[in-house]
């Protein structure tokens, strides 16, 4: 077996290899994979980093128990599953640089803590039974002291990489193969470019590969289409040309091994989606994202357990694409917390029961049972304070049953969304972390944390790779020899340089002279700096760099060696071709896209695509007082609602706060006023608002006490309490006894046919004269608006229209004539 070994040989390499049997390339998960087939070393689950992270929490509790002090206290105190998966990934690189965790009096502080924690677990094993699974490091640990022993299926090995910039682990491993051969591990060779360069390419890789120390001046470029630049304003626009280039250049037809290497260093189908519109095979590239519906639920699932709900969450939830719930039942609900920010509100039970009598008349009863299931578990719940815990079997059982939710739909939907099955490992892994707790109760913030260990991007792949796509790698380490023409598509800086080192010196120093010798800042920084420079010498024709200003609307910055190209070459105006503007090196070496002026249309004026006409009779029924408000001010507005009902449609957003106030404001009046107020003191009043506004807030305006708006909450009952206090002091001080409240009247507008007029009165008072009749008032309650309310008082009560501050009447007949045949204009 012929062994070739790179740090980012785990995917897609270039050159592709030939067919040849026993040829083996290999990154650092498939060379475990291999060896511990070929030692039977198997068995051991995959993606269990958050297992193993809960299990060293556990394992630092314990610690901390008898070790007052210890340096990770504070750290750990303010964010124990952060602080943990620091210090098991500093366990990881102990262990893999070959330290046994045996202390000594000279151990470094920090050092002897990581070698208690790592003994707690062999410990344990007997006693109390602490364990931590087998990661990366074990494994691979393993593996190594089974070469010692055992019999290798090895005949030649060879590294991508230079074995001194290899971590400490790999390093290991081939001083062991290479032991075992005989022979020393080489390195795959590239083509060196000959000593007296004779093409623009050649003198760049030279000048790299002699860090610049080759000739004293800058070379000059003769643009002989070996090294060319292609700037471009943005991604996409530079995705587009080269789409088309690559339509007049490289023919579909054609075989693959003559048409260039991508390079595709981001996870981003912009590029491929624009190879696909021009007709080229999809390259099947992954787009990786957190803002898919079916992740966003993760985050949401969690709100049904809490009160006061989150009525933003519930909004989100319910507005989803893909959801455990049925669409049109979410819709419904979603326009109820839109209208009233809270569940189990006002009109809430009466949804919901006419939408499940509905459905049972036209759906099976399967149906109809699932989607009550599915509403009971989410919106019938037990739910708990927000400031306390939760017992962790309900949180269990909310990601369980997402997990087979999402299993589920993914099966019904013949396996086309492939989020699916991520949402469903995801919220496995959830449950298995939950079940692995020793807490039997979860705070909120608790599950915000377990939720974010385990949420990740999704990786989708949008189009499955085609045959005849042009051949990519995903990584610039991943070019194993010499290729003959790349593109290296967004040449922008993806990867940070390293700075600071996660040992100190003295650390350094003792695990030195116990030859553990784990990465250091300069040997990481040199390491990606040899696989930045790997696409540039692995070309041997031509090299393409794509330099766009921005990516997906966010400006970048050039990649580092573009720094090393302006100061290797004196003009590079002449290799650079501007997308859409200066320029012309491309010219002379492919065929290209051609830009065409697009003729100037006047759109002249719109012509109505809905056409009505004048009705007959443009007076309706019955009119209420807001629709004749709506007939004197907006004359179209009336006729598109009442007369063609054509109403817009919900945004399905939680309505401002003026317009909550003011239905929670008249929820509360309406409630007090029905009470004996003529006989409740100041402090009864007061404590009646309070325990109202508490018990409407929690069904209908639960925005109020989410965290941060205590001062706005505060500020409204105060309001309320003097508003009702004053309103009642009135009502008492005159006379007045509250004779209705939210009643319905009725009269008749002054028209020639006499229209009826139905509105509803907030309250209506009622007193003895000396006449021995019945004064009657009718009090309308605003939140706000005072001012121009004061006025329309004043103008006799006249309908107006206020203009520059100044009262305009304005009379039915001239609103009338304002309704002719109308035409409807809809313009974006």
């Amino acid at each position: 077996m012929k062994l070739i070994f790179g740090l980012q040989l785990d995917n897609e390499s270039l050159p592709r290899p030939a067919a040849e049997a026993g040829v083996h390339y290999v990154g650092p998960n498939k060379l475990l994979a291999l060896f511990e087939l070929w030692f039977g070393l198997g068995g051991h689950p995959d993606d269990i980093e958050y297992l193993r992270v809960e299990q060293f929490r556990q394992a630092l509790f314990r610690h901390l128990s008898g070790h007052e002090g210890a340096f990770y206290q504070k750290s750990f105190e303010t964010d124990p599953f952060t602080t943990a998966a620091e210090l098991l990934s500093r366990r990881d690189e102990l262990l893999l640089s070959g330290w046994d965790f045996v202390k000594t009096s000279e151990t470094p502080a920090r050092l002897a803590s990581i070698a208690e924690i790592e003994a707690l677990f062999h410990e344990a094993e007997e006693e109390s039974g602490l364990q931590l699974a087998a990661g990366y490091a074990d494994r691979f640990h393993a593996v190594l002291a089974a070469i010692d022993d055992g019999v290798l299926p090895i005949e030649d090995a060879w590294t991508n990489e230079p074995a001194q910039l290899l971590p400490r682990h790999f390093q290991r491993f081939f001083e062991k193969i290479g032991k075992s051969l005989g022979k020393e591990v080489r390195q795959l060779p590239l083509p060196h470019p000959p000593e007296a360069p004779s093409t623009d390419l050649q003198q760049f890789q030279l000048r790299l590969l002699n860090n610049g120390q080759t000739q004293p001046g800058k070379a000059g470029l003769k643009n002989d289409g070996s090294l060319l630049l292609l700037r471009a304003s943005g991604s996409s626009e530079a995705a587009a040309w080269i789409a088309q280039l690559a339509r007049l250049n490289w023919p579909v037809e054609n075989e693959v091994s003559s048409k260039p290497c991508l390079l595709v260093a981001e996870r981003s189908h912009s590029l491929d989606m624009a190879l696909v519109h021009e007709g080229h095979p999809s390259l099947g590239l992954q787009s990786s994202s957190l803002a898919r519906p079916t992740l966003q639920i993760l985050k949401l699932v969690t709100v049904f357990l809490w009160e006061p709900v989150n009525p933003y969450q519930i909004l989100e939830f319910v507005s989803l694409s893909v959801k455990p719930l049925a669409d049109e039942l979410a819709t419904l609900i979603a326009n109820q917390v839109a209208a009233m920010p809270g569940i189990q509100g006002e009109g809430w039970y009466a949804m919901i029961n006419r939408y499940f009598e509905e459905l049972t008349e036209k759906e099976p009863m399967a149906m109809v049972s699932e989607q009550r299931r599915q509403y009971n578990f989410w919106f019938e719940r037990r739910r708990y304070d927000m400031g306390r815990k939760a017992p962790k079997q309900d949180v269990m059982a909310i990601f369980d049953y997402l997990r087979q939710w999402a299993m589920s739909a993914f099966e019904e939907g013949n396996g086309r969304n492939q989020s699916l099955i991520v949402l469903s490992e995801q919220a496995k892994r959830i449950a298995q972390l939950l079940s692995a707790l020793p807490e039997q109760e979860l705070g909120h913030l608790e599950m915000e944390r377990i939720v974010r260990t385990i949420y990740e991007p999704s990786p989708v792949v949008f189009q499955p790779r085609e045959a005849g796509s042009l051949p990519y790698v995903q990584h610039p380490a991943a070019f194993t020899g010499g290729v003959g023409e790349v593109w290296w598509w967004n040449f922008t800086q993806q990867d940070q340089p390293h700075f600071f080192s996660k040992w100190s010196k003295a650390e350094r120093a003792w695990l030195a002279q116990n030859g553990i010798l784990p990465d250091t800042p300069t040997k990481e920084n040199a390491r990606q700096l040899w696989q930045q420079s790997r696409p540039v010498l692995a070309a041997t024709d031509r090299l393409v760099l794509v330099l766009p200003d921005s990516v997906d609307g966010t400006a970048v910055n050039p990649h580092p060696l573009f720094g090393d190209l302006q100061a290797a070459c004196s003009n590079l105006a002449a290799i650079t071709q501007e997308v859409g503007g200066s320029g012309n090196a491309f010219a002379q070496h492919f065929e290209l896209p051609q830009y065409e002026a697009v003729e100037l249309r006047q759109l002249g004026k719109p012509a109505a695509f809905l056409r009505i006409k004048k009705p007959r009779n443009m007076q309706r029924e019955r009119e209420s007082l807001t629709s004749l408000e709506t007939l004197f001010y907006y004359p179209y507005q009336w006729f598109f609602k009442y007369k063609i009902r054509l109403n817009k449609s919900s945004i399905l957003s939680v309505v401002p706060d003026n317009t909550l106030m003011g239905n929670l404001a008249h929820r509360v009046f309406e409630k007090l006023l029905r009470e004996e107020i003529h006989s409740m003191d100041k402090a009864a009043i007061e404590a009646r608002v309070e325990q109202e506004c508490r018990r409407l807030m929690a069904r209908e305006g639960a925005v109020l006490l989410l965290y941060g708006r205590e001062p706005d909450r505060v500020a409204f009952v105060n309001k309320l309490k003097f508003a009702a206090w004053s309103l009642i002091t009135h009502i008492r001080d005159n006379g007045w006894r509250v004779l209705a409240t939210e009643r319905e009247l009725d009269g008749k507008f002054p028209t020639a046919q006499g229209t009826d007029v139905r509105g509803i009165a907030d309250l209506i008072l009622e007193r003895s004269n000396q006449h021995g009749t019945s004064d009657l008032a009718v009090v309308d309650i605003k939140w706000r608006g005072s001012g121009w309310r004061e006025s329309a008082i004043r103008s006799q009560g006249c309908w107006h229209h206020r203009t520059n501050g100044r009262t305009r009447p304005i009379s039915l007949s001239k609103m009338a004539r304002c309704l002719p045949e109308t035409q409807v204009h809809f313009s974006t």
